[in-house]
């Protein structure tokens, strides 16, 4: 079994539809080559909306069957780059993870020294 096409989403973003390109898109970190089913698709039109980008938000918010589904497995190629993934192995999405400052503080070697010494 091959492995797996990666993509960035920069390489996806130019597969917009513009200029001859294909149409593809991006589907919970899974990316798919539509090009062929805009035609078919009964709003091919906003398809090309999505064009080249993350279409997960607006997939998710207009109702597709089961069937939009098994449809759209045929036309997945590959997935994003693992640095770039925004969602789990689950399908759900990561929550960021926000680095916190290291606790500074403003009590150097020689102060702690000093003050053990004056006190």
């Amino acid at each position: 079994m091959a492995a797996e096409q990666k993509y960035t989403r920069a390489e996806v973003a130019t597969r917009n539809g513009k200029g001859g390109t294909p149409v593809w898109m991006i589907y919970k970190d899974s990316v798919y080559d539509v090009t062929s089913y805009i035609p078919q698709h009964p709003a091919g039109d906003v398809m090309l909306e999505e064009a080249g980008a993350d279409c997960t938000k607006a997939f998710d918010e207009s109702g597709h069957t089961a069937d939009a589904f098994t449809i759209m497995n045929k036309y997945k190629i590959g997935e994003i780059v693992d640095e770039e993934k925004r969602y789990d192995a689950n399908g759900k999405k990561k929550r960021k993870v926000v680095s916190a400052a290291p606790e500074t503080s403003n009590r150097g070697c020689l102060r702690i020294i000093s003050c053990g010494l004056v006190g």
